[in-house]
C-alpha cells in the first residue's frame, strides 16, 4: 500500500501526516492492551461502553472524526522522500499486513467496527519503527497533557448550538439568565470556563435547577422560571444574610425552594416578588444559617431538614436528588 504523506520533523523525530480510510487502517493496527503478562504493550484494555458512545456518534450525518489518529509503524513500513515545490513530502510504503501499534485514538478508530459499516477518512500521524522506550515517552505524554473541556464549557456550547434537550435545556437556560440578570444575585457568578471566576459551575447550578422544571417539577409548568428562582434566591441571602457561593447556593436550591414555594401558595402569597418569599421566610425567623454549619455535604443536609420540620408542609424529597 503507498500512501502520500507530509514529512516534519520535531526536536528530530520524524513523522508524517496522511489520509487514510478508518477501515483500511483497521486493517494495519495491532491493539494489544497493557496487562501484567504484557508489559511491552501501551494501550489501556478498550471501554465497551465508549465505543458504543462513539459507533452511536458515527451514525449521525455530521459526525467527524478531526483529530489526529496517532500510530507507530513497525521496521517493515518505510518512507520514500519526494520534494514538491519545496514541500517536504513523498509516499509511505505500508506492507498489507498487521503493522501499526497505536499509540493514541484507539477507541475513535475501533469505534468505526462498531458503526454499522460507516467509514470515511481520517487524519493520521505516523512514526516508524520507534523503540519502545521513545514510544512509550510518547504514549505517557499524550495522555497525561491532554485537558478535557469543563463540564459547563461542554454544557454551555452544547446549549448554545441547539443540543440540550427538554428540562436540561430549561434549566441551562435558567441558569445562564440568572448569571445575566443584573438584579439576580448570581449576577456575573457563574463559571462557565475553567479559571473563570465566579462562585459556582454552570454545570453544578444546573444540576440544582434540574429537579425543579422537569416533569412533575414544583416550576415544570412556569413560563419564566429564571425569575422565580431569582426573587427566591434574593429573599433567601437577605433573609439569612450568608455569603453567596456554592455551599450557600446547595442549600437554598434544595427542598427548601419547593417547600417556601407550596407554602406561599397555601397562604396565598404573592410569589411574584421578593417580598412575598420574604414573607414566607418570616414564618421562620427565628431559624438562623451560619456559614460554618453548611460547609460539608451532611452539615447541609442537616440544615435542611431542620428547615423542613421548622416550615411544615408538602411531601418529602429523597436528598440524595438534590445535593451535589
Amino acid at each position: 500500500m503507498r500512501v502520500f504523506a507530509i514529512s516534519l520533523k520535531q526536536k528530530g523525530l520524524p513523522l508524517y501526516l496522511f489520509k487514510m480510510k478508518a477501515s483500511d487502517l483497521l486493517k494495519l493496527t495491532i491493539i494489544e492492551p497493557r496487562t501484567s503478562e504484557n508489559k511491552t504493550a501501551l494501550q489501556r484494555i478498550l471501554d465497551k461502553k465508549r465505543l458504543k458512545e462513539i459507533a452511536i456518534y458515527l451514525l449521525n450525518n455530521d459526525a467527524a472524526i478531526p483529530n489526529n489518529i496517532i500510530v507507530n509503524f513497525n521496521e517493515k513500513t518505510r518512507f520514500i522522500p519526494q520534494n514538491i515545490n519545496g514541500i517536504e513530502c513523498g509516499y509511505l510504503e505500508i506492507p498489507d499486513e498487521k503493522c501499526a501499534y497505536i499509540l493514541d485514538g484507539q477507541h475513535r478508530l475501533m469505534a468505526f467496527e462498531f458503526s454499522n459499516e460507516v467509514d470515511f477518512e481520517i487524519p493520521v500521524v505516523g512514526f516508524l519503527n520507534l523503540d519502545l522506550k521513545t514510544a512509550a515517552h510518547l504514549f505517557t505524554v499524550i495522555n497525561t497533557t491532554q485537558k478535557p473541556l469543563s463540564k459547563s464549557l461542554l454544557l454551555d456550547i452544547r446549549h448554545y448550538i441547539g443540543d440540550t434537550k427538554q428540562a436540561e435545556k430549561i434549566a441551562t437556560d435558567t441558569a445562564l439568565k440568572l448569571s445575566q440578570s443584573k438584579t439576580s444575585p448570581l449576577y456575573k457568578k457563574i463559571k462557565v470556563s475553567k479559571g473563570e471566576k465566579g462562585v459556582i459551575s454552570l454545570e453544578q447550578l444546573v444540576k440544582l435547577i434540574l429537579p425543579f422544571v422537569d416533569i412533575g417539577g414544583i416550576l415544570e409548568r412556569s413560563k419564566h422560571p429564571e425569575k422565580a428562582i431569582e426573587n427566591y434566591l434574593n429573599a433567601f441571602f437577605e433573609t439569612f444574610e450568608l455569603p453567596i457561593n456554592s455551599a450557600s447556593i446547595q442549600v437554598a436550591l434544595s427542598p427548601i425552594f419547593e417547600r417556601v414555594i407550596r407554602r406561599g401558595k397555601n397562604e396565598n402569597l404573592n410569589l411574584n416578588s421578593i417580598e412575598g418569599f420574604k414573607e414566607v421566610f418570616s414564618y421562620v425567623r427565628d431559624f438562623k444559617i451560619k456559614p460554618q454549619n453548611i460547609k460539608t455535604k451532611k452539615d447541609r443536609e442537616g440544615i435542611i431538614r431542620q428547615f423542613l420540620s421548622y416550615l411544615p408542609e408538602t411531601t418529602s424529597q429523597k436528598l440524595d436528588e438534590w445535593l451535589l
